[in-house]
């Protein structure tokens, strides 16, 4: 093609995609809310005031309670209506309406989670009091609904799949929290990961693969499962004269929508007493979720006679989540418990039992559901399920480098989830008694309404006084330690009912002044209740504890900072693991040893974004991980090292003890040590630095590791990219503080971060300051969608509100009142 044609190809795509991003932009404009003036809204009772204070964060006012939750869910609405009404969606098995057969898995998946089915549950174990507060709310976003459509003034989203938001309902409000706390659940993944490596290498081997925690081994495995797994060693575990389910990934779906994934992770450390400057109680939390655009949480202040509370609040749900009222604040993080088992259950000849103790066959229950899908016929889906549970084996699917592989297995047999959803939640009612919480101690009470989470709620006093107590409910077992999946047809392995709340965890006041959780073991090891089977790995809270004894007193800035800290405690324990055989490594392998000398073992353990070593370091843990395991576990070696999203990681455990029964690769002819594998692992990884960054003096962490915050529509051609945001270089790994989470073998793409972050200051909620990744805004072109994200990448804050802005803050004015 002659240039001069090229050229004008070019520039003639170039006007289209100018043209169409300026129509994006001018119809994105539209659906934005005003801050100012006065509207009449039918519904509200008596007239509400919102103050707008900077980066369009409200302050809330109202003369009721129901005026004042009927406003907010007016207010977030308006903002937020779409994400609200994928999130719903998502969690009630609802999106195919929506985005057609593609997205179907997704669908599948959450209908056999049966999470509306819970919300319903839910919904009719409320009080008057508590279905009137959501009845409110959702009568507000109903009528910022009702308004938008009237004049045409929805979301661009909206035009972009042709549909309008349905009504909202309580039940709703309840779906979204509902799908939040599964997010919370993990061991399902474990289970089916452990099932299909123990029928590629043997369940011992496979037990290897699955510390409780540093220097603690998994669990044993059923005797009873061992017998019956040694029929199927040696198999692939995906092939098979049987025709083997697959999806669809459906993580994959769900971060393509731009819709939060399970996480595990989240820092959260109170402070008081001789560690503070004056004696008074500080407390900082910053919960790790998977980056999206918009974020997760919405910021605003509600202030009515009977309630007056601030901070971060989940769209589609009324009140605050995390946040503070004029007495206590209070932040959440991950308590990492085993609420899920697998149960293994024999098929009965005729195909429609389970076999139970000497031979007992149980029916198989069956529900049917219908997926309305848009642009096809309906999909009818049959949910089966057992005493132990609901049978998963219709959604598992292939290996799909996402956080939540459910990967497929050969078996003739059925896998039943049990989960501890016995009781209904009452999640609803446990955050409005939070919200309203004066005391340390009913702010714990509150949170055991918390039944289908088990969370760390870290709360501090404007008197002094922090605590820690664990939400939710734990399994009874019998005879299984729930690490593993327990054989159905066995006599005492059900579970036995749940624990009693009145064991669950709690802290007041510790001798040391400072209560710190992040995901690790917050409990001894012998604990009479069993919480978790796979503990996240201590470096986080180790790193934390670190930098307090060494901060001296502590004020708001020298928590804020600590929050940023970048220092790998996991690369030292790499650099400690090659120094133990640098006699053997450089026997072994002298270029190997010099290639370490130079790039990690004079390094300080900083992930910052514009280390060289940081970006060698990102590289060698893929790379141990492949030197180390694939030659036993192959294509399997995706869906073991995604454990380590979640838990305690075998490699982790390598690099502490020295020890791994998977030294040896099986596929030479020679036998291996530490110092081959090590060597193998450096030299690939200073390979592939070499390959993704040609010049030697550009190599640097932020050039490798890049953050995206997805959109459901960044996949759309030509104008997807002004829906993301990102690529950004970015700084951080997973076991730092101010967390940058990459899958384990994709070291390149970060998935979980901090989704905001706070320092409280009870004796002063004046000084309570905090940031969120993006904004508040979930409009295409409104200035607050992105005007928080420079501050939150270089560890700023802002002042959160409390008694509104100042007038020389406030932005504007809106003036809510009743309507006919």
């Amino acid at each position: 093609m002659p240039r001069r044609i090229l050229l004008l190809v070019v520039a003639i795509l170039a006007i289209a995609v100018s043209v169409g991003a300026a129509g994006l932009f001018l119809v994105a404009k539209r659906g934005e809310p005003s801050y100012t003036g006065s509207l009449a809204i039918p519904g509200l009772e008596a007239p509400v005031r919102v103050r707008y204070g900077p980066h369009a964060i409200p302050t809330i006012e109202a003369d009721s309670l129901h005026d004042l939750l009927f406003a907010q869910g007016y207010v977030v609405a308006r903002e937020r209506m779409w994400q609200m009404d994928l999130l719903r969606r998502l969690a009630g098995g609802r999106l195919a309406e929506v985005f057609g057969a593609r997205v179907l898995p997704a669908d599948r998946f959450f209908r056999t989670m049966g999470l509306d089915r819970e919300a319903v549950r839910s919904l009719a174990a409320l009080n008057l009091e508590e279905m009137s507060l959501l009845e409110s709310y959702a009568a507000g976003v109903n009528a910022y609904r009702t308004e938008a459509t009237a004049e045409r003034r929805l979301p661009l989203e909206y035009l972009v799949v042709r549909a309008e938001p349905a009504p909202w309902t309580p039940q709703d409000s309840l779906l979204i929290g509902g799908y939040m706390a599964w997010t919370q659940s993990y061991n399902l993944r474990a289970e089916l990961t452990f099932l299909r490596l123990a029928a590629r290498i043997g369940p011992e081997r496979a037990r290897e693969l699955f510390p409780t925690d540093a220097g603690i081994p998994a669990p044993e495995v059923s005797p009873e499962l061992v017998r019956e797994l040694a029929q199927e060693q040696g198999r692939s575990p995906t092939r098979g004269d049987r025709q083997v389910p697959t999806i669809e990934p459906v993580l994959e779906i769900v971060a393509r929508l731009g819709l939060p994934l399970p996480a595990a992770a989240s820092n959260g450390w109170a402070v008081n007493g001789p560690r503070t400057t004056d004696g008074k109680a500080l407390l900082a939390n910053d919960p790790h979720l998977a980056a999206s655009r918009p974020g997760i949480w919405y910021m605003l202040e509600l202030k009515a006679p009977d309630l007056h509370v601030a901070g971060a609040s989940l769209p589609g749900v009324p009140l605050v989540m995390i946040g503070h009222n004029r007495d206590l604040a209070w932040g959440f993080t991950s308590t990492i418990a085993d609420t899920q088992d697998i149960f293994v259950e024999r098929l009965m000849p005729d195909g429609k039992s389970v076999e139970r103790a000497d031979g007992r066959p149980e029916p198989i229950a069956t529900r049917a559901e219908r997926i309305s899908v848009k642009g096809a016929e309906p999909v009818d889906l049959v949910i089966r399920s057992t005493g132990n549970g609901v049978i998963v084996n219709d959604i598992l699917g292939p290996i799909t480098k996402t956080p939540m592989d459910l990967p497929s297995l050969d078996t003739p047999r059925l896998l039943a989830l049990r989960e501890t959803n016995d009781l209904p939640d009452r999640a609803f009612a446990g955050l409005l008694r939070l919200n309203r919480a004066e005391t340390l101690a009913k702010a714990g009470e509150a949170i055991l309404e918390f039944k289908h989470v088990v969370l760390n709620l870290m709360s501090a006093h404007r008197d002094g006084g922090i605590a820690l107590q664990v939400s939710g409910v734990l399994p009874q077992r019998g005879k299984g330690s729930g690490a593993f999946p327990s054989p159905g047809w066995v006599d005492g392995y059900a579970w036995q009912g749940l624990v009693p709340q009145t064991r669950n965890p709690r802290r007041v006041d510790p001798p040391g002044a400072a209560l710190i959780t992040a995901n690790n073991r917050i409990v001894p090891v012998d604990y009479p209740v069993t919480i978790s089977n796979a503990w996240m790995a201590p470096f986080r809270a180790a790193r934390i504890a670190e930098r307090l004894d060494a901060a001296g007193p502590l004020t708001p800035e020298t928590m804020a900072d600590i929050q940023t800290d970048r220092i790998s405690t996991h690369a030292r324990l790499a650099q400690a693991a090659l120094r133990g055989i640098a006699i053997d490594l450089q026997a072994v392998d002298q270029a190997a040893w010099n290639i370490a000398a130079e790039d990690l073992l004079a390094w300080d353990g900083d992930m910052a974004g514009s280390s060289r070593s940081a970006a060698f370091y990102a590289l060698l843990e893929p790379a141990l991980y492949r030197a180390l395991y694939e030659d036993e576990l192959g294509d399997d070696l995706e869906a073991m090292t995604a454990m380590a999203m979640f838990a305690y990681s075998p490699l982790q455990e390598m690099l502490r003890s020295g020890r791994s029964s998977f030294w040896d690769d099986v596929t030479t002819r020679w036998t291996e040590g530490p110092a081959e594998i090590w060597a193998r692992a450096i030299k690939a990884a200073k390979a592939d630095l070499d390959v993704r960054i040609r010049n030697p003096d550009d190599a640097r962490l932020d050039r490798i590791r890049t953050l995206t915050f997805p959109h459901a529509f960044g996949s759309l051609p030509l104008v997807g990219r002004f829906f993301d945001v990102g690529p950004i270089g970015v700084g951080g790994n997973a076991d730092t503080v101010n967390v940058m989470k990459p899958m384990p073998l994709a070291p390149e793409a970060s998935v979980f971060i901090p989704s905001m972050r706070v320092v409280y200051t009870p004796a002063d909620w004046a000084g309570t300051r905090g940031v969120l990744p993006l904004g508040q805004s979930g409009h295409l072109a409104s200035p607050y969608r992105t005007d928080q994200l420079d501050a939150w990448l270089t560890g700023g804050t802002y002042a959160w509100p409390w008694n509104g802005p100042s007038a020389q803050e406030t932005i504007g004015v809106l003036m809510l009142a009743p309507g006919l």
